[in-house]
């Protein structure tokens, strides 16, 4: 008999990993394993809302504690699922659904989607901190994205209470695709994809200054950066940046992109860069890369230091134009290890970062 679980989360609009994911996972095979009740904590607003002490988020907060209590008084749920927030108004709410899932005596499992929970505890006063420690001593699982944030509970969740679940999306280039991709790039001119928010702490205004030192090598090259503008003074930053260095022939910018749009702009790429500041959970847009085969130059920020392998999936960068440019140089010189790197990242997405090994994992977690 499968058990009843209440996946605690936010589903679209806004979009963002946290509710694409909590969509994902209702509608995966993780309902055959498990009967599931949606409590569904969206602030239907733009994402600058979430985390904010103000009225609405207080209104949507004490609502969602109210439901949550009417969905274990109807349904005896056994297992709670709760994602959890790296801020005091979300941890605030996810710690008392945390209480109320005990209250009624029933498995939580809480979901770090992030990497900076260690660095929020530090930060909080000292008596949220005693907060934090007596709601996550409640638990009975934690999951963390990667082997690097296993430690990031240290002092709050015991060791052995810690799984590490990866990330996963859905195989949306099919085999025949990819093989058709490395046969095309063979002789074509090459092309360099950024992909995700245009925020120069993402990195891409780090890549823009880093063209002039790669064409002096190769002006056989294209620049795409691709995304959504964040700040109009990172849009104007890049402006000036391209009119200064006369590299607007070497830099396009799509815009957003998405569907078959996206994956002709993955299939149509040599090499994929990701110098962020961030410190990353883990970057889907990163497995999408993979998935497409593209070697990878990268900072190692978050999951990407332990998820990418120097010389296997591609190469770290320490986010210096001087240094992404002498990395995308070398793989733009060595024809050979771009296919070898290629056919790796395609195989190891395959066999670590499909959707459905996701959902095998965390399903396997809960049921512990």
């Amino acid at each position: 008999m499968r058990k009843k679980l209440i996946v605690v989360g936010p589903t679209p609009p806004p979009h963002h990993g946290v509710s694409l994911f909590t969509t994902n996972l209702i509608n995966s095979d993780f309902k055959r394993y498990f009967k599931i009740i949606l409590l569904d904590t969206a602030d239907r607003r733009t994402k600058p809302n979430m985390g904010r002490f103000d009225i609405v988020n207080i209104y949507l907060g004490v609502k969602h504690l109210l439901k949550l209590f009417m969905l274990f008084l109807i349904y005896r749920a056994e297992i709670l699922y709760v994602p959890i927030s790296q801020n005091i108004p979300g941890f605030f709410r996810d710690g008392l659904f945390i209480l109320i899932g005990k209250a009624f005596r029933a498995s939580v499992v809480i979901h770090l989607h992030g990497g900076i929970f260690d660095r929020f505890y530090e930060n909080t006063p000292h008596l949220f901190k005693r907060f934090i420690e007596f709601t996550l001593s409640k638990i009975d699982r934690a999951i963390v994205l990667c082997e690097r944030f296993a430690n990031i509970f240290k002092g709050l969740v015991p060791a052995e209470k810690v799984r590490v679940v990866n990330n996963g999306i859905d195989c949306a280039i099919s085999e025949e695709r990819f093989k058709d991709r490395v046969r095309r790039k063979r002789d074509s001119k090459k092309k360099v994809l950024f992909l995700g928010t245009l925020d120069k702490r993402k990195g891409f205004i780090d890549i823009i200054r880093a063209v002039p030192y790669i064409i002096k090598h190769n002006k056989n090259v294209e620049f795409v950066i691709a995304g959504k503008w964040h700040f109009q003074e990172d849009r104007e930053e890049a402006i000036r940046l391209i009119k200064k260095f006369d590299i607007g022939d070497y830099v396009k910018f799509p815009g957003v992109v998405s569907g078959s749009e996206k994956w002709d702009l993955f299939l149509g790429s040599d090499l994929f860069v990701f110098p962020t500041h961030f410190i990353e959970g883990q970057p889907l847009v990163v497995l999408e890369a993979m998935m497409a085969g593209l070697p990878i130059v990268a900072t190692p920020m978050g999951c990407l230091e332990c998820m990418l392998k120097e010389g296997l999936n591609g190469f770290f960068t320490d986010g210096s134009p001087e240094d992404i440019a002498e990395k995308i140089v070398y793989l733009l010189q060595n024809k050979g290890l771009r296919e070898k790197i290629s056919e790796y990242n395609r195989k190891e997405f395959l066999e670590k970062y499909t959707w459905n090994k996701c959902v095998e994992n965390l399903v396997k977690v809960i049921k512990e």
